[in-house]
């Protein structure tokens, strides 16, 4: 049975605590490539990924994607809503890989915020860490290489989703198609492909199954 865990957001809740909360939402089981909700939608719930890979993204009349955020265990999105009165989901969601969400609506989220001050210690983190974020990735967009943007979003995922191996190394199982990792970095598949190819070589990374990565990030 899924239960949520004291982490991520929900860090430093007690275990009674989590009872309450999730009696306030409904798990959810998602595929991949799954719609959790549209750009402009009434902004009606909040999600917390229990596990797998979200995206957050915007689309333009050609079908061309921009990902402006993943998000994974322990996440909660949107963030649109918590602390001003904006009604509309900001973005599209969708899901990368099969996982679990749970869902609070908007008055569930907006009692649990007042409720438990580590909640909204988390979100006021959040936001600062999400402004600098997306600062990051415009300036890498205008003055960085192709290289540096996917060595940058894979020591991202080391650090958020990373598991240490004996030798140092860090196993991501990350299960995105080039074409997730390219809409993301702002760049074509193809350049995904040669770049991932010029790591292997350097062994910055290595295969480790479907969907598995093994990563060096020293010699990122």
């Amino acid at each position: 049975m899924v239960h949520l865990s004291n982490d991520g957001w929900l860090e430093g809740l007690t275990k009674e605590e989590l009872q309450a909360v999730e009696e306030k939402g409904t798990f959810r089981s998602c595929r991949p490539r799954e719609t959790v909700f549209y750009d402009g939608e009434k902004l009606t719930a909040y999600y917390l990924v229990v596990d797998g890979l979200i995206s957050a993204y915007h689309q333009n009349s050609e079908g061309k994607k921009w990902v402006a955020s993943l998000f994974s265990h322990g996440d909660l999105f949107p963030h649109v809503g918590l602390l001003n009165q904006a009604r509309t989901y900001p973005a599209s969601a969708e899901t990368i890989t099969s996982g679990t969400l749970f869902r609070l609506s908007r008055k569930a989220m907006a009692e649990i915020l007042s409720t438990y001050p580590s909640v909204r210690a988390h979100l006021e983190q959040f936001l600062t860490e999400k402004n600098q974020e997306l600062m990051t990735r415009i300036s890498d967009s205008v003055f960085g290489t192709a290289s540096g943007r996917l060595a940058a979003f894979l020591r991202k995922l080391v650090e958020k989703s990373g598991v240490r191996q004996a030798d140092g190394r860090y196993l991501l199982k990350l299960n995105m198609t080039e074409q997730d990792i390219a809409e993301y970095i702002g760049v074509t598949p193809e350049t995904v492909s040669r770049i991932l190819r010029d790591l292997y070589d350097k062994r910055a990374a290595e295969k480790a199954g479907k969907g598995k990565l093994i990563i060096r990030p020293d010699r990122l």
